[in-house]
């Protein structure tokens, strides 16, 4: 099934969804959502790109939002190249992508496994956030295998979920397998899969200066793996492409030529 929008076929995909489709954009952004996050936090974001006909396409992961009761993905590995090929028909102009702690990983697998399937040329920049380079240690025990008292705290220390949810045990225990799973999928990533040097990708590397978990150094990690990488800061904690929304946003565009 398809449908015209604009004045371009788009394929309907479970696995995103174009806010805000535009007739002709002279580039698209693709965005990752953080770990329980779902495309939806993209929403807004065509209110910031529509202005410069980029076309904002939010990602959408098998499990949560609207894709909720379908199986998880086994690695993040596994779930990029499920998906890759129903972005394919989107990559025929220049591209951006954006992830979003969990989603940083998810992105750069993105860019990983396109560049071994000679399609990365469109791509103009990687950003991402807050989200520790792979084989980087964080200074906190795995949190998929937290008990669930251990666990709500931790959420509730990230800062990402909203009061009403840590506070609604039956919501929480319906959505913990969810985060858990994600959770697991950074870990293992972070831990076990292979990494590869993108040499001549332009990168920028997003950290708020007030995380606890991911500063400046862990951000900075990345570089190991694409040496082409510049670091960039935004005032706020783990969270603030949701409390500095027009700050992240501004700052990406900095480096979008007009």
């Amino acid at each position: 099934m398809s449908k015209k929008v604009g004045g371009y076929k788009m394929t309907k995909s479970p696995y995103y969804f174009a806010p805000k489709p535009l007739l002709n954009p002279r580039a698209r952004i693709f965005c990752f959502p953080y770990a329980g996050g779902t495309s939806s936090i993209y929403f807004d974001w065509p209110d910031y790109f529509f202005s410069r006909q980029i076309e904002v396409v939010a990602v959408s992961l098998p499990g949560r939002g609207a894709r909720f009761g379908e199986p998880f993905d086994a690695s993040i590995e596994a779930a990029i190249t499920n998906m890759v090929d129903e972005f394919v028909p989107y990559l025929d102009r220049p591209f951006y992508l954006y992830g979003h702690s969990n989603g940083a990983l998810y992105s750069y697998e993105f860019a990983r496994q396109l560049l071994n399937r000679g399609q990365l040329l469109n791509c103009r920049r990687v950003f991402l956030g807050a989200k520790a380079a792979p084989r980087i240690t964080y200074r906190r025990d795995p949190l998929h295998l937290l008990n669930e008292t251990d666990f709500r705290q931790a959420l509730a220390e990230l800062g990402g979920t909203p009061q009403a949810l840590l506070a609604d045990e039956q919501l929480l225990a319906l959505l913990s397998p969810m985060l858990r799973s994600d959770f697991k999928l950074g870990f293992d990533y972070m831990s076990t899969e292979p990494q590869q040097r993108m040499q001549q990708l332009p990168a920028t590397l997003i950290y708020g200066t007030q995380d606890v978990d991911v500063g400046a150094q862990a951000m900075s990690a990345w570089r190991e793996l694409l040496p082409q990488a510049e670091l960039e800061s935004v005032a706020g904690g783990h969270f603030f492409i949701h409390h500095q929304q027009a700050s992240l946003v501004d700052l990406l565009l900095t480096r979008i030529p007009m």
